[in-house]
């Protein structure tokens, strides 16, 4: 090979490290999609091929998750349909599940091609990322739609430290007296509650986990954090939909939350005068 010819190649190479660590530097998931379709349309118009890029809309932009992984895993992706490919090849990011604390993304890879033994290859690798941060990854072909890798992904959205008036609760209950009492009882339900959780996600099925939502949900409603109540009630509505591990998470996400409500009541209260309990 030429001198030249063998500096553009080391030069070329160069780039596409530095790229891809920008890429797996990537602070927020606007900007690592950003970083990967300036990378992947360069390499596809230098091929020939036809990249396309959507974004559903209702992605959030201040989500948090496994960036990098999910950097690597894209790549991964691209750059195997890329230069294994002609025509076009397409990626999609689609929220396929939504709630108060995290959304659902679905990031498919589709190109037009039957699967061959070098695709399977690189889905293990890339399925063995993803799985290691908690997400799955599917395969889907026929005639139809061709070939769509689906790399599933949950991310959270940033934690907003629950809110409780205290004043408020007092103007309602008429005093510091009642005040206290209140909190005392809330202290016992919500103590209980708390402490059984880990119990009830260990069963099966979703009755008792929602008659908890419920309760814990009424707590914080006595306790005037209205927010975090709503996120309780609207989680033990989701579950009449089914169980799954991101649900989960959330419910486990919401008890963590309940008890910074339980600590802040403690707080407020002083010496209770009698044991709490953990």
């Amino acid at each position: 090979m030429p001198l030249l010819h063998r500096i553009a190649a080391w030069w070329k190479a160069r780039g596409n490290v530095a790229s891809q660590r920008r890429i797996e530097a990537s602070d927020s998931l606007p900007q690592l999609l950003g970083r990967i379709g300036r990378r992947y349309a360069q390499d596809a118009l230098a091929r020939g091929i036809r990249l396309g890029f959507e974004i559903d809309p209702a992605l959030a932009g201040d989500l948090q998750g496994s960036f990098s992984t999910l950097g690597r895993a894209l790549s991964l992706l691209l750059e195997h349909a890329l230069h294994a490919r002609g025509g076009h090849v397409a990626l999609h990011v689609d929220v396929v599940g939504d709630d108060a604390g995290t959304q659902i993304v679905h990031f498919t890879v589709a190109d037009e091609h039957h699967p061959t033994a070098d695709d399977h290859a690189c889905l293990d690798e890339v399925a063995g990322m993803i799985a290691a941060v908690g997400g799955v990854v599917h395969r889907e072909w026929d005639t139809d739609i061709g070939n769509r890798i689906i790399v599933e992904l949950a991310f959270e959205r940033p934690r907003v430290p629950p809110r409780i008036d205290v004043d408020a609760l007092r103007s309602t209950l008429g005093g510091e007296h009642a005040l206290r009492e209140v909190i005392v009882a809330l202290d016992r339900a919500l103590s209980s509650d708390l402490a059984g959780l880990g119990a009830l996600l260990g069963e099966p099925g979703i009755v008792h986990l929602q008659a908890w939502l419920h309760r814990v949900s009424g707590a914080l409603g006595m306790a005037e954090a209205t927010e975090l109540s709503c996120v309780g009630l609207a989680l033990e509505r989701e579950l009449e939909q089914g169980r799954h591990r991101y649900l989960d998470q959330a419910i486990i996400r919401f008890a963590d939350d309940a008890g910074q409500v339980l600590q802040a009541l403690r707080e407020h209260a002083g010496p209770m005068g009698y044991s709490s309990g953990p």
